[in-house]
């Protein structure tokens, strides 16, 4: 079972913890905790987006800029790039990227491996092929 446990940051240590997170699926929830958590701050960077105070004129509200991160992140995607820049059809466009996908090596196995060295190595080989799935669609 996961335990919810509450964090109190100051704004140095969540640009420390930022070097290290990418906006995906699977950190879309802790983006909008911390647009929850930290309404009002001064200039700080999230993900490789710069947030400034609400109150300011010229700063965009928190949703404004979720919502270009995610369509900065979209648009990385292989399919919407065969699909966009290249201009194939949708049919089209799905055959090739799931031509990729089946060209994309499998995930390793470390298991019964008694060495750190090669299990870190199975690990960092398959979190890579994860990334790269993850780029597809």
């Amino acid at each position: 079972m996961t335990e919810k446990i509450t964090l109190e940051l100051t704004l140095e240590e969540l640009k420390l913890i930022d070097k290290y997170v990418e906006y995906s699926e699977e950190t879309k929830e802790v983006f909008d905790k911390i647009k929850n958590a930290y309404p009002k701050f001064s200039v700080i960077e999230i993900g490789g987006v710069k947030y400034q105070r609400i109150e300011e004129p010229q700063s965009k509200s928190m949703d404004e800029v979720v919502d270009r991160l995610i369509k900065k992140y979209q648009a990385q995607k292989l399919w919407n790039k065969v699909r966009n820049e290249l201009g194939y059809s949708v049919d089209l466009t799905d055959e090739i990227v799931d031509l990729v996908e089946k060209w994309i090596p499998k995930e390793q196995i470390s298991a019964g491996s008694q060495n750190v060295n090669t299990e870190l190595l199975v690990d960092g080989f398959n979190d890579a092929i994860r990334k790269m799935k993850e780029m597809l669609r």
